[in-house]
């Protein structure tokens, strides 16, 4: 199997998406539509046929080129089937000397700065008593969801709460997020389930169905309906979807403790993923970074 570093322009897309679409389990995070909206610039790395590779994702300062994890990205993977003895990490070292990446497998080595979980629907494992006695609450609350195609209603609100509330929730990356919702709906892979208090919009989640998966990407509601369980129905409309349809559902993830709980609570499980900060650039681009990131802290 012979490997290569293809950038975007020059790749062959229906074959890429190919692979990702035939590949077991994959995420959405590798798909082109996905990293067109969300990444800065990206290349693959991949066989001659397209049977093997993966999705590499970077940023450039000073001319120098990072691998790094997009926003709304949880990890990159490897797709199809690649030789262990072929070294992905020496291809990718040779490649990039700064790193900043988190991969769903150890391709960088056995010794990652971090690993980090997210969760997946296991529905063997009983859901925690809060689940239901939020789904109550809302219903006394007389909330109701539907799933809907106005999914901009919903992202809406979701902007509207998520904005600065969180790192990364900036009006670019927002942007970004829309372009991706927006492509997902193009391809009939995006799924909004909206929460509604009588004819009012006050939240709800948004999905993207990919293969044999529903993953979820973001979602929020108004004070008022999060306090009465609005969050928790807008979920578990979701997850029902999911099983009705026979998918895997994946809750996206995330390093919040509070909110890995809320994705436990609903019969998650943790699956693991690694993080990688390896930087073998210059000194000097180490020490200019160093001071914006210093300067950036402060102001």
């Amino acid at each position: 199997m012979n490997l290569k570093i293809i950038e975007r322009k020059d790749l062959d897309v229906q074959k890429w998406d190919s692979l990702v679409d035939r590949t077991e389990d994959a995420a959405m995070f590798s798909s082109s539509f996905y990293l067109d909206a969300v990444a800065e610039n990206w290349c693959v790395l991949v066989d001659d046929d397209y049977n093997a590779g993966v999705a590499l994702p970077y940023t450039i300062r000073a001319k120098r080129k990072i691998l790094y994890t997009p926003i709304f990205v949880s990890y990159l993977e490897v797709l199809g089937s690649i030789d262990t003895s072929l070294h992905l990490d020496e291809i990718i070292l040779k490649k990039f000397k700064t790193i900043e990446i988190e991969f769903k497998d150890a391709i960088l080595g056995q010794s990652p700065q971090a690993v980090f979980v997210t969760q997946v629907l296991n529905r063997e494992l009983k859901r925690k008593g809060q689940v239901n006695r939020m789904l109550n609450k809302a219903k006394r609350a007389e909330l109701e969801i539907i799933q809907t195609d106005e999914w901009k209603i919903v992202f809406a609100i979701v902007s509207s709460e998520l904005k600065g509330k969180f790192s990364g929730m900036t009006d670019t990356s927002l942007a970004r997020l829309e372009t991706t919702y927006s492509s997902a709906h193009q391809r009939n892979q995006l799924m909004s389930f909206e929460v509604r208090n009588g004819n009012e919009c006050t939240g709800g989640v948004i999905c993207i169905l990919n293969n044999s998966q529903l993953l979820y990407s973001k979602g929020a509601c108004i004070t008022e309906s999060r306090d009465e369980g609005g969050m928790y129905m807008a979920i578990d409309a979701a997850i029902t979807y999911a099983n009705d349809h026979n998918l895997k559902f994946d809750f996206g993830g995330s390093r919040v403790e509070g909110v890995r709980r809320f994705n436990l609570a609903f019969g998650g499980e943790d699956v693991e993923y690694y993080s990688y900060r390896i930087d073998k650039s210059p000194r000097w681009f180490r020490w200019v970074r160093s001071l914006k990131k210093r300067w950036g802290k402060k102001s």
